[in-house]
């Protein structure tokens, strides 16, 4: 297995390169023809030049063409750095890529019981729980389909897996302390999640298909499936689950004075059945760095891609050098 890298949150060039055309490279040979050819019409250029009358010019010109001799050969290293890059570019040169896999499908399910209004993570654990929840939606990979359901008592599946990630983000923004209603069915959410990703699958894409579930809870099952059945069956459908714990493990007070406790034990269960991973966040910044630890855990495959645009680009760029240079004080003939 492969796992997604922390960079730009899209995808990284391994530097393994080939060509498409690699006959092309032969080309090369063309470069230290090229600074041949420079230095030989140079030399009899020179021989051509009509002889000094003045042997104190002469002498001032020879010693100042020293201390710039670096300086003199620039436009020669320069074209060659051209021509080579060129040649390169025509070559076509591939590398390999690594992105998600195809048919990735990744479903956030959000506890969104009253104890989520409790304050022990600033502001609360509901807007910090959303606010961390936006950041990972922003950074995951276009490529991957993403869908959103919320769960207390009931169960909402509010949008299937796609890559359109809009609806979601404008679901968490709408997220408050005012949302949240009774009970915490961590069974039933499960269930529903396994309902939703295996709705696209087909016997075509079912090898290629990597189905994960992000559960977010604070508390414990009060209501509804046993989420240790629920789990058994997300396994049999080759679903992964990564349980996100919030709050302290030893519980606090709630609203009516009531003490709400996080099951560990159950969602470390939960995700061990399924080959998932189990995280405790007690702060925004631990949210944070969970969510980064679960991108990495994206299985990713290779890609062969073409990367003529590299050496095409880096050729424009020592043009543009050159060319400044002959504009500035140091103007080549």
């Amino acid at each position: 297995m492969t796992y997604y890298p922390r960079v730009s949150y899209s995808s990284f060039i391994i530097l393994n390169m080939s060509f498409i055309y690699p006959e092309a490279l032969c080309l090369l040979l063309l470069v230290p023809l090229y600074i041949l050819f420079h230095f030989y019409f140079e030399r009899k250029r020179n021989k051509d030049l009509i002889p000094f009358g003045n042997l104190e010019i002469l002498t001032k010109s020879i010693s100042k063409s020293k201390k710039l001799d670096l300086l003199k050969h620039s436009p020669l290293i320069l074209k060659s750095l051209v021509l080579a890059l060129l040649i390169l570019a025509i070559s076509r040169p591939m590398s390999t890529i690594y992105v998600p896999m195809r048919d990735t499908k990744i479903l956030l399910l959000m506890d969104v019981s009253i104890s989520m209004e409790a304050t022990d993570i600033e502001p609360d654990r509901i807007t910090s729980a959303k606010e961390a929840a936006k950041k990972f939606v922003h950074e995951l990979p276009k490529s991957i389909q993403l869908g959103f359901g919320s769960f207390s008592g009931t169960v909402k599946m509010l949008v299937n897996p796609s890559l359109d990630k809009l609806k979601i983000l404008s679901i968490l923004d709408k997220l408050n302390v005012k949302k949240l209603e009774p009970g915490t069915a961590i069974g039933d959410a499960i269930l529903g999640g396994i309902e939703v990703l295996a709705l696209d699958s087909n016997k075509q894409s079912k090898n290629n298909l990597d189905k994960v579930i992000i559960l977010i809870t604070d508390g414990e099952a009060n209501i509804g499936t046993d989420p240790i059945f629920a789990a058994a069956q997300a396994r049999v459908n080759n679903i992964t689950i990564h349980s996100i714990g919030i709050g302290n493990p030893s519980g606090t007070i709630i609203r009516g004075g009531i003490l709400t406790r996080l099951d560990e034990f159950t969602l470390r269960e939960i995700t061990s059945l399924t080959g998932g991973l189990y995280f405790n966040a007690q702060n925004y910044q631990d949210m944070n760095k969970i969510y980064n630890k679960i991108k990495k855990t994206i299985k990713l495959i290779p890609q062969k891609t073409e990367v003529t645009f590299i050496p095409a680009i880096t050729a424009l760029l020592v043009l543009g050098i050159y060319q400044i240079l002959r504009w500035s004080k140091f103007r080549f003939i």
